[in-house]
């Protein structure tokens, strides 16, 4: 009985993983024949979120968005040289306008959620912080907070951004395909060759665990094929394929996050996180501008750096648009990085009550 039970559920889970992916798949082919940017992102994450809302159960595994982040950083960890790193002294400027960036973000966001949309404090604080979806949901729940409100503003901002900045990129340079870059599609890589960027990207995965990193499997393998294009060892260029499956798992995943989510219910939680996306994307315009006299830096390498569209996806789009991987990165995960730790913190500072002691299952 007991192995019929455990039989059934693998049966269960291998069922909404391979909805979810042929979902994505589906809806990246669609986008792709329409001539649409990124295609095999954005359709993804329309695909799959198409099944999860109609209620139907499907989820991308943490251990295959592990796989893909993987992935991700050796790309982005590839394409790191000394060239690459000519502007690195310009990065404490542009860091600290991350930092001042985050805390006019939620300052603004959270006013706007609690005099407007009527959120309670904690809800309004952990929606306003642009951080990971899982984690700012967690810690907004075991704070009292809504946990639904919190994890739709977050996805619809993922997605939004997304969407805004490759359709915005794509009409106004008339670019935004994944495979851009002038490398094969398929692999030209040797047995010996796809074994170590494999071992590669293992260690720099455990490594990345061992030192607590957030999103460990992609920083991990990014610092340590970075390390080894610094050393001055040349490996042989990933192909492109890896990328456009990556797209589609990743945009997969983020249109699962919409499972159970109401017609009704995403009109008005996209009306809101509408207005808090392009309030987002407005900072980040006038960061960029006012920085570029600063840094000489492109402002489209600087907005995209202060675009708060998920680490993962922001990356995936910078490799895709081959806009600097490893600058927006950096400054996405010093982003992520400030929320994580800062905001419960903060939260504790300015809150002295303390967690409430609200039943979970009252949440919506």
């Amino acid at each position: 009985m007991a192995k019929e039970k455990s039989s059934f559920s693998v049966r269960k889970q291998y069922l909404a993983v391979s909805t979810a992916l042929a979902s994505g798949a589906a809806g990246g082919t669609l986008f792709a024949l329409l001539g649409l940017p990124m295609p095999w992102l954005l359709g993804a994450i329309c695909g799959a979120a198409i099944p999860a809302m109609a209620g139907v159960h499907i989820e991308v595994p943490s251990w295959l968005r592990n796989i893909i982040l993987v992935v991700i950083g050796l790309m982005i960890g590839s394409g790191i040289h000394h060239n690459s790193l000519a502007n690195i002294s310009r990065w404490p400027i542009t860091m600290a306008g991350v930092t001042v960036y985050v805390a006019v973000v939620i300052a603004t966001i959270y006013h706007f959620l609690r005099r407007v949309a009527g959120f309670d404090p904690v809800t309004a604080y952990f929606a306003a912080s642009p951080g990971g979806i899982l984690m700012m949901t967690t810690l907004g729940g075991a704070f009292g907070g809504r946990e639904r409100s919190i994890a739709l503003t977050h996805a619809v901002r993922v997605v939004m951004v997304l969407f805004t900045i490759v359709l915005g990129y794509h009409l106004m340079f008339g670019e935004g395909g994944a495979a851009s870059s002038g490398n094969s599609l398929v692999s030209q890589l040797t047995w010996w060759q796809i074994g170590l960027w494999g071992v590669i990207g293992a260690i720099g995965w455990i490594v990345g665990r061992l030192l607590h990193f957030p999103a460990a499997a992609m920083l991990g393998p990014f610092l340590l094929i970075a390390i080894v294009q610094l050393l001055g060892f040349v490996l042989p260029p990933l192909p492109v394929l890896p990328l456009l499956v990556a797209e589609v798992v990743i945009g997969s995943g983020i249109g699962s996050d919409f499972a159970g989510v109401k017609i009704r219910e995403l009109v008005h939680g996209m009306a809101l996180a509408c207005l808090v996306t392009l309030w987002m994307l407005a900072l980040s315009l006038i960061f960029s501008l006012a920085l570029q006299p600063l840094t000489g830096l492109p402002v489209d390498t600087l907005f995209l750096a202060f675009s708060p569209g998920g680490l993962t996806g922001i990356s995936l789009v910078a490799l895709a648009l081959e806009i600097d991987p490893a600058f927006v990165t950096a400054h996405n995960l010093l982003r992520v990085v400030l929320i994580l730790f800062a905001s419960p913190l903060v939260f504790k500072a300015i809150n002295k009550k303390g967690p409430s002691r609200h039943v979970r299952g009252k949440r919506k």
